[in-house]
């Protein structure tokens, strides 16, 4: 595996929080003004229900989703970079933006975060001909015939690993790392690692988009990619 390889075709940081926004046509006119008076551009703003969607096409794809939800009621403020195209530090800056905008149509008083969670999806180039031989053989150190009791060839496989909150954490986190072949093109890993911190913050703290996704992508970085090409702790 290269580890300089590394390419991103998704991020994402979710935020659920309450009181749940009022969401009508009125808001969703504010919130699309409050967006241009922070220099994001968008393609199209749609309100459907309890829901609000803009989209931005050029010059990537950005999605930005403040929609009330659950029982008992809840908001959520969803800013994806959903394909190829969009660097770490353009998604943060545009992710605070959607933030800021987010404050001046709903206000934060009263805000309190109930949950939040980030993810990225990466894929990683192999030396292998195909990426699950790389992960099965060399970083698992299995052999290739111990697969020939599944009786047919393997497409694809990968591994999983859930990791709970540690006990002593300030900020209870929960981390899930999947890793496998890419069944579009077997040559290469796909990553997917997502962080979740499940636990209420106190009224009015901040969002902090570009923290949550700068502590995501330093730990793939530096644990992930460790791990992919067969480092210890």
């Amino acid at each position: 595996m290269y580890p300089d390889s590394r390419q991103t075709i998704h991020m994402g940081v979710n935020f659920l929080f309450s009181p749940m926004p009022t969401i009508n046509m009125n808001s969703h006119l504010r919130f699309q003004q409050s967006l241009v008076e922070q220099g994001l551009d968008f393609a199209s703003a749609s309100i459907d229900g309890q829901a609000i969607l803009v989209i931005r096409e050029a010059p990537s794809r950005l999605e930005i989703k403040v929609a009330g939800l659950g029982q008992p009621p809840f908001g959520q403020l969803l800013i994806l970079a959903p394909s190829v195209g969009c660097s770490l530090d353009l998604l943060t800056r545009e992710a605070e933006a959607a933030v800021r905008a987010f404050e001046a149509t709903w206000g934060k008083e009263r805000r309190q975060i109930i949950s939040s969670d980030a993810a990225f999806r990466d894929l990683y180039e192999t030396s292998a001909e195909h990426a699950f031989q790389e992960l099965w053989e060399q970083r698992l150190g299995q052999s290739a015939q111990s697969l020939a009791i599944l009786g047919r060839p393997v497409l694809g496989g990968g591994l999983r690993f859930v990791m709970p909150p540690l006990p002593d954490e300030v900020e209870p986190l929960q981390i899930e790392v999947k890793i496998e072949s890419f069944l579009r093109d077997t040559k290469k890993l796909f990553v997917e690692t997502q962080f979740a911190w499940p636990a209420p913050t106190s009224p009015g703290a901040p969002f902090d988009p570009a923290g949550k996704l700068k502590q995501l992508d330093d730990y793939i970085e530096h644990v992930v990619t460790s791990f992919l090409v067969g480092g210890t702790a």
